[in-house]
């Protein structure tokens, strides 16, 4: 379809919601905190250290135990996501070992539940490299295979609504669906 010179692709199988944040691997989250808000006014970042048991969370299709600093800043558009890997196998860790520091994924939200949501990528050749499941399976997140595609990972973030990121702002905790600090 085009539209006055510009043409618009349909046709798209899977239907991606709003963008909640873009996440930027690094290796120490304070040290990089304090410069995004030295340098560029953004901030403050909120810590928060995440341990995921092994029997909810899969990275490449393994169960795999994990302990992640975070760092959150939410922007006028946006949230600002560093992560750390402090213990385990992730996602994080691989891309930060094969290309150092950089941006890791845009996240997405995507319709729960988590599990149906990963079949219709997988209907359409995507795999996930990491899953992670709340302490309802319902709900979580996971990394998609898409560098090949789009030439970057996609996360799918498949939580309630008025689920964590919309609270970012307003929680002093990020309690929520989370999971356990």
């Amino acid at each position: 379809m085009r539209i006055e010179g510009t043409e618009i692709i349909m046709g798209s199988r899977i239907l991606l919601g709003d963008p909640t944040h873009v996440c930027v691997v690094v290796r120490d989250v304070e040290k990089t905190a304090n410069a995004y808000a030295d340098l560029f006014g953004i901030g403050p970042f909120q810590v928060r250290v995440i341990e995921t048991p092994s029997e909810r969370a899969l990275v490449q299709g393994q169960h795999e135990r994990y302990v992640v600093k975070f760092a959150y800043a939410k922007t006028a558009t946006i949230v600002i996501e560093l992560a750390e890997t402090a213990e385990g196998r992730t996602a994080y860790k691989e891309f930060l070992d094969a290309h150092g520091e950089g941006i890791h994924h845009i996240g997405f939200k995507a319709p729960p539940p988590l599990d149906r949501e990963l079949e219709r990528w997988r209907k359409q050749g995507i795999s996930s490299l990491q899953v992670n499941y709340r302490d309802d399976t319902r709900y979580g997140w996971a990394y998609m295979d898409t560098r090949a595609t789009v030439g970057c990972i996609l996360e799918i973030v498949c939580d309630p609504s008025l689920g964590w990121w919309e609270s970012l702002g307003l929680a002093h905790d990020l309690g929520g669906p989370l999971g356990k600090v």
